[in-house]
């Protein structure tokens, strides 16, 4: 502990809080504390103005003022963080506090010594992390208006070259082009930045929501399971109120368990670390099984679960677990949204080499204005503390993102609330390997050890990246191509017009002109001039509708970085017209 001591400033009227919160802090091994002390909040307000401490310990209900008066008058400029410690158990306090510029909230009846110093420096982190951001603003600020300046000089410029240049009409001609193009790019640049601002304000709010449903939900089965705890902990119970509490306890554990589950699916799907064991499966042993986890609900609701199968054509190639994952959470978000006496039917059948799975109910229905959101993370038609289903909003977005790394499509259907809704699932029966779009991992593999797997191939990469590019290069020269890199889309553009390469890979978001301009200018050339020849996108814009955009602008596939070097060989071996065998 050789760094300066933590000045932390105590505000609360309860001596023995004060005394408790001290012994804590005592026990920190790895920190020391300065402690200061108040009684009332304006004693508080006081000494944190006058000794401005690291952190602060505020009890909402002072005798003077309560918690959120005492954090709307606490000076700004301060920035000290508050930690704020009530006896009341209400999320609908602590949200409040939170949104007055508290950066976290402690029970008085649960605190210990881990939570209370985890709070401690977790909000001095925050703080910290504040300023930083502010800083970082700052500099933005004044970069934004370095390039304000410089714009301003452009226009003076070409003002006093168009002066200059007025009989030479080729030369004014050029001068006014640059200008309109200034402006255009301004213009474009603003646009921009208001999307952004409106993205980063929904986004913002989004997570808002989420955090708070988040608390709302895995606390709702943890007040069930301790409760009935203390309940079983009397003995007062007979067998039967014994086993119900058991029951109980369970189902809610369950619920838990399903939450945490969810979570970690969504993280593996954010980082990209979530993997599929691809073979081929019998969709109606899924089926089954998906329905008898959820018989029991349907049940309890006594909702009538109607069934038709019928027979494919062929297996589907897929990860049976991750497949009942999806069939699962369609039919619990019907049930959840079905009312008691209603209806749930499940249909597979095959339609244009495809086996399609419809999960349609008679429950609440969904609002036009929704449904466009219905398969988005995190989000929910009921978002506020008003809300009458359960759940974090994120099965959906999971059903999705299984499926399309099925390489097939999840869609939605509802006439409006009230009157049922219909999710259809299709995915393909073709069920060669080279086709699958992730089984490249099981191909890939053995790629580097085919030296001569892309002999021959002419290969041209696009990528202003240069480490990137470099990989690129790499990893396809390992297996015998020929390869041409380039940093920009007109260098590439360029080279197309000497020579024609088997492949093209082109990075989307470059400078001037990105890869959407270069596909669409290559593509406008025809056959025989470059416009036939097979491309991939690559990109960190890795969403659905990223990659139907990257398709319908002429690219044959889409790549999402990090792109993993056997998922690329595999890529560019299917577009020159190898066969890629493990």
């Amino acid at each position: 502990m050789n760094e300066a001591p933590i000045r932390l400033l105590i505000v609360d009227d309860s001596p023995e809080d004060r005394e408790l919160y001290r012994r804590l802090l005592a026990q920190d091994r790895e920190h020391a504390y300065e402690l200061l002390e108040a009684e009332t909040g304006e004693e508080g307000l006081a000494l944190a103005r006058e000794r401005s401490p690291d952190c602060l310990l505020l009890d909402y209900r002072l005798p003077d003022v309560d918690g959120l008066e005492f954090l709307a008058r606490l000076p700004a400029e301060t920035l000290v963080p508050v930690i704020v410690l009530t006896g009341q158990g209400s999320e609908a306090v602590a949200v409040e506090a939170m949104k007055s510029g508290a950066q976290d909230y402690l029970l008085k009846g649960s605190v210990t010594p881990d939570r209370l110093q985890h709070a401690v420096q977790n909000a001095i982190e925050k703080v910290a992390l504040r300023r930083k951001v502010e800083e970082r603003t700052a500099e933005l600020a004044e970069a934004n208006a370095a390039l304000r300046r410089m714009y301003d000089d452009l226009e003076e410029l070409v003002e006093q070259r168009t002066a200059q240049l007025s009989v030479a009409n080729e030369d004014l001609k050029r001068e006014i082009r640059v200008r309109e193009w200034a402006e255009q790019e301004r213009a474009r640049l603003l646009v921009l930045e208001q999307q952004a601002r409106k993205q980063a304000e929904e986004a913002n709010r989004t997570k808002d929501e989420f955090l708070a449903t988040l608390s709302h939900e895995l606390r709702t089965p943890l007040n069930a399971i301790l409760g009935w705890v203390q309940v079983l902990r009397s003995g007062k119970l007979d067998p039967t109120a014994a086993a119900r509490a058991l029951e109980t306890i369970e189902r809610n554990a369950r619920v838990q368990a399903q939450l945490i589950a969810d979570l970690l699916d969504v993280s593996r799907i954010i980082t990209g670390k979530l993997r599929l064991d691809f073979k081929p499966v019998d969709l109606r042993r899924i089926i089954d099984a998906a329905l008898d986890s959820v018989r029991p609900a349907a049940d309890a609701k006594g909702i009538q679960l109607e069934v038709s199968i019928a027979p494919l054509a062929s297996p589907v190639l897929g990860d049976a677990d991750r497949l009942q994952q999806v069939i699962w959470n369609l039919l619990s978000n019907s049930i959840k949204f079905t009312s008691r006496g209603g209806r749930v039917e499940v249909r597979l059948r095959e339609a244009d080499a495809n086996a399609v799975i419809r999960v349609s109910d008679t429950g609440i229905g969904i609002r036009p204005d929704f449904l466009p959101y219905v398969f988005d993370r995190f989000r929910q038609a009921e978002g506020s503390i008003t809300r009458t289903h359960g759940g974090l909003g994120l099965g959906l977005s999971i059903v999705r993102h299984l499926i399309e790394l099925h390489g097939g499509t999840a869609e939605v259907e509802s006439e409006g609330e009230g009157e049922g809704a219909t999710f259809t699932v299709r995915l393909p029966l073709r069920a060669e390997l080279a086709e699958d779009p992730l089984d490249s991992t099981a191909v890939g593999q053995s790629l580097f050890s085919k030296p001569d797997l892309l002999s021959g191939v002419r290969v041209v990469v696009v990528e202003d990246e240069a480490d990137t590019r470099e990989l690129l290069v790499m990893a396809l020269q390992q297996c015998g191509a020929e390869v041409a890199a380039y940093g920009s889309a007109a260098e590439a553009l360029a080279a197309l017009d000497r020579a024609v390469p088997d492949v093209l890979l082109s990075d989307i978001g470059m400078p001037v002109q990105d890869g959407y301009d270069l596909i669409h200018k290559l593509r406008a050339r025809g056959p025989g001039r470059g416009g036939d020849v097979p491309a991939a996108a690559l990109t960190a814009y890795a969403r659905a509708e990223d990659r139907l955009r990257a398709l319908e602008a002429g690219y044959q596939t889409h790549l999402a970085k990090p792109v993993d070097p056997s998922e690329l060989i595999s890529t560019v071996a299917r577009l020159a017209g190898r066969r890629v065998t493990p």
